[in-house]
């Protein structure tokens, strides 16, 4: 039986009401179904390179779907109780670039709808491009408007250019013909420089000024993605390994090997954060699968099994902490 002050605890603390905590529920949560359809399609690849059954990567993207689906029905209650909540995140110069997780996850699950229902994939993918040409339009304008600290100029920045680009990589495998080839140059062109020019703000910022906060450490691990991402949506426009693609993807994964030590040190409390370094390693993994099963080269082959087992385990560890935290009703809490 609650004791007074337990109903009271209750009533006022997030932790402790179903109520109150979805106000507290964070945009970048939708980074877990990013990382676990990056995880999905990792599978698919892994299953073409060593021969044996695609059913993994299949079950992962129902689960994926299923995720997807709870949050995006979650946050739209949140929305509905709380608005100036929902405002205040969106309006934020750092968490606002979150929300493009929503538009990456709707494009890459839709990439992995299209071997059930083409109709229901075209959709699907076609709602989060839109969405993400929005967005990216609207957090150009903002950034242009001049006044901003350039200490905002964080890892998460480069999400906006990242939903372009992975709606690129994505709308290959809706069919749409000749114009469909278009729209992905356009997604491409848009993405690719969107995301280098922030990659050298963001890595001024890095070197010369403080560290960000212990809530951004693992998006750190975002600065690969310009790259992962990169190479993988330029293969879906040129289908070959060229000098260019070459460069791009070993750069990518010389910053996330720089990096993930950083990230990933002793005494790392477990943030919702984790689910943009899962995102991260889940495209320098697939980056990985592309080029192996473009070049056949051996040792692109041996990197890519240490990498999907390394994303397998980092999204198995993220997942256990986030549904233990959620149990404990200790998920939703504001950010500090």
């Amino acid at each position: 039986m609650l004791t007074l002050d337990d109903k009271r605890r209750s009533v006022i603390d997030p932790v402790h009401s179903n109520e109150l905590a979805i106000k507290y529920l964070p945009v970048g949560l939708f980074g877990a179904t990013v990382a676990l359809a990056g995880l999905g399609v990792a599978l698919k690849q892994f299953a073409i390179l060593y021969g044996f059954s695609a059913i993994y990567g299949s079950a992962v993207a129902v689960f994926g779907w299923v995720v997807f689906i709870i949050l995006t029905m979650a946050y739209l209650i949140k929305y509905i109780m709380y608005p100036e909540a929902v405002k205040s995140e969106l309006a934020h110069p750092v968490s606002g670039n979150f929300l493009g997780t929503l538009f990456i996850s709707a494009v890459l699950l839709a990439g992995l709808a299209v071997p059930f229902s083409l109709v229901f994939a075209r959709i699907t993918w076609i709602a989060g491009t839109v969405g993400g040409l929005v967005f990216i339009y609207i957090l150009s304008s903002r950034l242009y408007k001049g006044a901003l600290n350039v200490l905002d100029a964080a890892p998460p920045t480069l999400i906006p250019g990242l939903t372009t680009l992975n709606a690129a990589t994505a709308g290959v495998t809706m069919k749409f013909g000749w114009f469909g080839n278009e729209v992905d140059v356009i997604l491409f062109s848009v993405g690719i420089a969107y995301v280098f020019v922030f990659f050298v703000v963001i890595t001024y910022r890095l070197v010369h000024r403080p560290p960000v906060i212990q809530f951004l450490i693992p998006t750190l691990l975002l600065m690969s993605a310009p790259f992962t991402v990169g190479f993988i949506c330029y293969l879906t426009i040129v289908p070959k390994v060229d000098l260019f693609g070459v460069v791009i993807f070993y750069f990518g994964f010389f910053i996330y090997a720089v990096l993930f030590f950083s990230v990933f040190k002793k005494g790392l409390p477990f943030m919702v954060s984790w689910w943009g370094a899962c995102f991260s390693t889940g495209a320098l993994a697939n980056a990985a699968l592309r080029y192996a099963n473009l070049s056949h080269d051996i040792v692109v082959k041996n990197i890519v099994t240490m990498l999907v087992i390394l994303l397998i385990i980092l999204i198995a560890i993220t997942l256990y902490h986030t549904i233990s935290k959620l149990l404990r009703k200790q998920l939703f809490t504001p950010v500090k």
